[in-house]
């Protein structure tokens, strides 16, 4: 495996309660530290369209060349959950989510429950989802690839985070919209 792995990143931009829309934030890089794209597509606030909005930027002009899909969790702007598998499907890239803790699904379903008319569908897809696996000090949720392969192209995309360059950059990129 070659350290300039090309891989892509996706966090999303901080957004007030009375938005109506979030800006989903991605970032193309070659290993840790070329980044050769930085992409931005709006998205509903607690909709369910976020899943076609990372194929969309994952079919563009990189597609070809990535080799990894990183996500910064399966839930952007509030509930609007990123189906790994049906982007796996769509591209055929491997996923991996990265995340800090442990989710607490409990606490998350009854969430979801209280708010929204078609919970059914949102817990639907989260429990379609495979299980968080501890990998060193961080989550991930992965399809596609194995855990071996995870944790060797962590270590060609991390700098001195314990997440890939790309989504600790996505994420620094987006908060950039708070001072809009």
């Amino acid at each position: 495996m070659k350290n300039e792995i090309e891989v892509i990143g996706f966090d999303d931009a901080p957004f007030k309660k009375n938005d109506k829309d979030c800006i989903l934030t991605a970032v193309y890089m070659r290993g840790n530290k070329i980044v050769d794209g930085v992409y931005f597509k709006k998205f509903q606030k607690d909709g369910l369209d976020v899943t076609n909005k990372i194929i969309d930027v994952v079919k563009g002009k990189h597609y070809n060349k990535i080799k990894v899909i990183f996500l910064s969790g399966i839930t952007f702007g509030g509930f609007n959950i990123a189906d790994i598998n049906e982007i796996y499907k769509r591209t055929n890239i491997p996923v991996v989510v990265v995340i800090d803790k442990y989710p607490n699904y409990e606490k998350i379903f009854n969430a979801i429950k209280k708010h929204f008319l078609d919970y059914n569908i949102r817990i639907e897809i989260i429990k379609s989802q495979p299980k968080p696996v501890k990998l060193d000090n961080i989550y991930v949720q992965y399809v596609g690839i194995d855990l071996k392969s995870i944790k060797k192209i962590l270590e060609k995309t991390r700098l001195k985070s314990k997440f890939p360059e790309c989504l600790r950059l996505a994420h620094l990129i987006g908060r950039g919209f708070l001072y809009l």
